[in-house]
């Protein structure tokens, strides 16, 4: 027995000598005299790390109109204070009562106890957080699929830029994060069929549904996976998961679907969210439901989105010379939905961004063991070109996001989170002006402003605001957008309302817009004054309904804050003077 055993450990160290059958081969491409050092090698790995970790931050950092952050505070204060989830509108008195079909709460109210605790700030920490976690879950997942930290990291790095746009304060960040959940859950299970990814599934849908939704993206993505994985066991068994497993992941789909009822709204949610997709939507004009535009440099459509996309093509059709049969199908059926999801709506591109980017990088793998014949046994930048090649690239990849984010850095001169939501695009003074004269009247607003004014004028119902399609109907929305245009029959909007104030952007910051035109109506009409105005808004009282403003301006009894004064008052005399 002694015996035998010493000849097999001489075979097995003739083998690894001479390279024979069996051997572990080195097909890295380095020789020893090539070969990075391991302190060279795992110093470059920290280098590229530290760069995903700081490509994180960046994209975190990136400052957005907060319109909707507004609306999702005030209705997470209105929760949190009544204990309730409000199932008609309690914010417009135009849609007074009627259904708010609100699928966000439990964001709501984690936004506005974060806010409350720890101020603006505290919410900035939270998105930060969220991002990271995003973009290592992103990096992670490529490694997994890839069998390379290397491709899994810079894949993620580029998805992380072409969301940057994105990642404003909403509730979608919630749909991000469960998206690639999903995709590790399912990853996992795929991988090595056990139990905790599938019970790990349910509960995912069961909370996303109260988060955002979004909710429905992931449940159809995981009756895709699973119907993909269904069809290969029945059809290709010999390369597919056993039949059984692949049953149980359906089995968990329908289970998901169940916990998906588990809401305020129960089987109404399932179907809600599809309403907006009506071709006559009105809501689609909204920029974020525009379709891409390749390779042009606009809101919400980054130039970088095209060449990522261009490289996703490239590189699939490369895995696929590498032999079919090796493509991940699962992942290629949700990428395919996704993508055609994408160039329907930009407000989808993150999402294909985020789900693609793993792909991406299994993709590249294969045509990189094709090409240099690299195991993804081998340890990583085994190689001593390689191993400076990443180095550098990871002192490039940190000297670039250093200008870029030195050039934001006027951007939160007052503050991080008011840089973050854009501040200074809403108007803080004419609110205050508001505040400081507690006299009766409706107020018609800009659609961008209503969740800013239920967060700080919790007293004034607003005339719209972004909560869309959850609250306002079609025909209300070509109302709003009547008046906004100036369009003929834009003071009978006002009248059918009774609306006795306006507040609008200021003469200066509306010059050269399409909001100039309601300014311009404004100013010829004798049926309207102006009483405030500052370098962001101004506001204007209806001579009738707004009667009281009228003599508190000609009484000289508005209180007005620092920044809009007397001269809006004087002027809007003369102009009712001249009019005589």
């Amino acid at each position: 027995m002694k015996r035998s055993r010493a000849r097999a450990e001489r075979r097995a160290a003739a083998r690894n000598a001479t390279g024979g059958a069996g051997a572990r081969r080195d097909t890295s491409g380095s020789t020893p005299a090539t070969a990075a050092p391991e302190a060279l090698r795992r110093a470059a790995l920290a280098m590229l790390a530290f760069l995903l970790v700081v490509t994180a931050f960046y994209a975190a950092t990136s400052p957005a109109v907060g319109s909707d952050t507004w609306f999702t505070l005030a209705a997470g204060r209105y929760i949190s204070e009544h204990g309730i989830v409000p199932s008609v509108d309690v914010f417009s008195y135009t849609r007074d009562g009627a259904p708010w079909f609100n699928q966000e709460w439990l964001t709501q109210v984690l936004f506005y106890q974060v806010f409350r605790i720890a101020g603006g700030n505290g919410l900035v920490a939270l998105k930060v957080a969220l991002v990271v976690i995003l973009v290592l879950l992103m990096a992670w997942i490529g490694w997994r699929r890839s069998g390379t930290a290397v491709l899994g990291a810079l894949t993620a790095m580029a998805g992380a830029l072409v969301c940057r746009p994105y990642l404003d304060m909403r509730p979608h960040m919630f749909t991000f994060l469960g998206a690639l959940v999903l995709l590790a859950l399912t990853d996992s299970y795929r991988r090595r069929p056990r139990r905790a990814p599938l019970l790990g599934l349910p509960l995912l849908l069961f909370l996303w549904v109260n988060l955002h939704y979004g909710f429905i993206y992931g449940l159809g993505a995981l009756a895709l996976i699973a119907g993909v994985e269904t069809a290969r066991s029945l059809l290709d068994p010999q390369h597919a998961m056993l039949r059984v497993h692949a049953h149980a992941l359906a089995a968990v789909a329908a289970a998901a679907a169940v916990a998906c009822v588990l809401n305020p709204q129960h089987f109404h949610a399932l179907t809600f969210p599809f309403t907006i997709l009506e071709p006559a939507s009105p809501w689609k004009q909204v920029l974020e439901w525009q379709p891409v535009v390749l390779f042009e440099e606009e809101p919400l459509n980054p130039m970088l989105f095209s060449y990522f996309f261009v490289a996703q093509l490239v590189a699939f059709a490369a895995a696929l010379g590498c032999g079919w049969r090796r493509v991940d199908l699962p992942a290629l059926a949700l990428v395919g939905v996704t993508g055609v999801m994408a160039f329907q709506a930009r407000r989808f591109v993150p999402l294909f961004a985020m789900v693609s980017a793993p792909f991406l990088a299994a993709n590249l793998a294969l045509v990189r063991e094709r090409l240099v014949a690299a195991s993804s046994r081998v340890p990583e930048l085994r190689s001593r070109r390689a191993t400076l090649a990443a180095g550098a690239f990871a002192i490039l990849g940190l000297t670039w996001v250093a200008r870029e984010g030195a050039a934001e850095l006027p951007t939160f001169s007052d503050g991080i989170f008011e840089g973050m939501v854009s501040s200074s695009y809403f108007p803080r003074a004419a609110v205050e002006f508001l505040r400081r004269n507690p006299l009766p009247g409706r107020i018609y607003n800009l659609y961008n402003w209503g969740g800013y004014l239920m967060y700080t004028l919790p007293d004034r119902k607003v005339f719209i605001d972004g909560r869309a399609h959850e609250v306002y109907p079609s025909s209300f929305y070509y109302e709003s957008a009547t008046v906004e245009s100036a369009e003929p029959g834009w003071e009978n909007v006002l009248d059918r309302y009774e609306v006795s104030l306006i507040l609008w952007f200021s003469h200066e910051d509306a010059e050269d817009t399409d909001l100039a035109d309601l300014l311009g109506e404004l100013d010829a009409s004798p049926h309207w004054r102006r009483v405030y105005e500052d370098g962001r808004a101004t506001v204007f009282a209806h001579v009738d309904r707004g009667r009281q403003w009228v003599e508190s301006l000609e009484a000289d009894t508005l209180v007005y804050p620092e920044g809009g004064e007397p001269q809006q008052r004087d002027s809007s005399r003369s102009r009712r003077d001249g009019a005589r």
